[in-house]
């Protein structure tokens, strides 16, 4: 007698076995490995590389604008200070010999910029960045820029609503600092942002300003500022269309538990910073 299709079929091959990524005995499709250094001045050779290609993407991604904003990363073999951009440099021209070493009393201690430019940095930048990085030794690399979204967002005065998947990956890690005390040009309004950011947030909704990322990289500060601004574009346009529906608690926990760790943000800019690297055929480092 013959077999039936379905029974020949099902004798011949088996079922696919889905196999979920991220599961706890399953790889990555794309090995990661993070560096290590056992050189504190290659590590900071890598900082400053990073650094400058984090501005080169911010200027692919539109999300620099005119001489506002600021990337900054603490420095590996002095930790009471920090790498940052000089005024007034485009983003999209910058490379690693612009960037400037200022300690937390403001001295450039290294880095004058090219030959011939005199370069300085931005007082608002150092008084928001200064006061991180000097509050907050566990936070190495600070994000801030006046992005289109972010700025948008921020004139209302509130937070972002966890009603999404990317959104539950912050969960309640994006503050909100509710005061607006124009140019920041004092250590006290930089303090005040840094204790708005509290001892877990990654983010913070400056009022009427735009928004901020902090993190234990560059490249973890730079996905999370991504995201951030991304989110406060997806607010924007959720709530012009009707009221946003919030994820329940004990689902914003399962997805910050799997997808809101560092590790996992400095993955996702992986892709990122190869893809600066391709565009600019790494010019950024010199």
């Amino acid at each position: 007698m013959s077999r039936t299709l379905a029974e020949s079929s099902s004798s011949t091959s088996t079922n696919p076995k889905l196999q979920l990524r991220g599961a706890a005995h399953e790889p990555r499709s794309k090995r990661y490995v993070p560096r290590t250094f056992s050189d504190k001045y290659d590590e900071r050779k890598y900082q400053k590389e990073r650094l400058a290609a984090a501005f080169r993407l911010f200027s692919k991604l539109g999300l620099d604008e005119g001489v506002a904003g600021h990337i900054t990363v603490r420095d590996a073999v002095n930790p009471h200070a920090f790498w940052v951009n000089p005024y007034g440099v485009a983003f999209d021209l910058l490379t690693v010999s612009d960037l400037l070493l200022i300690d937390h009393d403001g001295n450039i201690l290294e880095g004058t910029g090219k030959p011939g430019d005199g370069q300085i940095y931005n007082a608002a930048g150092f008084a928001i960045h200064g006061a991180i990085h000097a509050m907050r030794p566990d936070i190495h690399a600070a994000a801030h820029s006046h992005t289109t979204y972010g700025r948008a967002f921020s004139v209302l005065g509130r937070n972002l609503d966890i009603a999404s998947y990317d959104a539950a990956k912050f969960s309640d890690t994006v503050k909100l600092y509710d005061n607006f005390g124009g140019i920041v040009l004092d250590d006290e309004e930089g303090k005040r942002i840094c204790e708005a950011l509290g001892p877990n947030g990654k983010g913070v909704i400056l009022q009427n300003h735009g928004i901020l990322s902090a993190a234990q990289s560059v490249d973890a500060a730079v996905a999370y500022f991504v995201r951030l601004e991304q989110l406060c574009e997806s607010q924007l346009k959720s709530d012009s269309l009707g009221v946003p529906t919030n994820i329940n608690q004990e689902d914003i926990q399962a997805v910050f538990a799997t997808h809101g760790g560092e590790e996992e943000a400095v993955f996702q800019a992986q892709e990122m910073f190869e893809w600066i690297e391709h565009e600019t055929g790494g010019d950024y480092k010199v």
